[in-house]
């Protein structure tokens, strides 16, 4: 089973332990270009930019492929076109880790519902100079029926909604209806 042998393999001292010395995090990310290839990675990205921004900083791009696999460029839900020949791409499943950030307190992005609800009830937590991880208990994770429904309606609204104004116009509502299966 190729899952037991990597791991066999990455529980061996020697091999921990590169990880934990300086350059370390440089191994890091020179594992996940090489698991998921420089090319799926630059196609996953919006704009083609770097693992690395301003300062050496890392990336949002950085930080949805540790969490995610794919280096795509939101923190939203899924991908939206917001015109013709702009597509921006977001998270596409439910993470195995969430991820929230600073900078939705302070309006300048909206972390979509797949980062906010992740498998387990861990989460990044992003802010202007660090990272910190929050943990919780199973019940962390559990939603009423009716917020189930409300992220359905909001999806739905949202895939209707590609530009998001806010508002749909009426001849779009069937379009609702028949996402959220009504």
């Amino acid at each position: 089973d190729l899952a037991l042998i990597a791991k066999k393999f990455l529980l061996q001292e020697s091999i921990l332990s590169s990880f934990q010395r300086p350059g370390g995090v440089v191994l890091l990310v020179m594992s996940l270009v090489a698991s998921r290839g420089a090319q799926k990675i630059t196609d996953d990205m919006d704009d083609r930019s770097k693992l690395t921004s301003q300062f050496g900083h890392c990336s949002q791009e950085l930080i949805n492929l540790l969490l995610t696999g794919q280096a795509v460029s939101n923190v939203f839900d899924n991908t939206m076109t917001p015109s013709g020949s702009l597509t921006c791409r977001g998270v596409q499943q439910r993470p195995a880790v969430g991820y929230l950030t600073q900078l939705e307190a302070l309006r300048y992005c909206e972390v979509g519902g797949f980062y906010k609800n992740p498998r387990f009830p861990i989460w990044v937590i992003g802010s202007t100079s660090h990272f910190t991880v929050l943990f919780g208990d199973a019940s962390c994770l559990k939603e009423s029926k009716s917020d189930e429904l409300l992220e359905r309606c909001r999806r739905a609204f949202k895939e209707v909604d590609g530009a998001e104004n806010g508002f749909i116009s009426r001849v779009d509502l069937p379009k609702v209806y028949q996402v959220l299966q009504l």
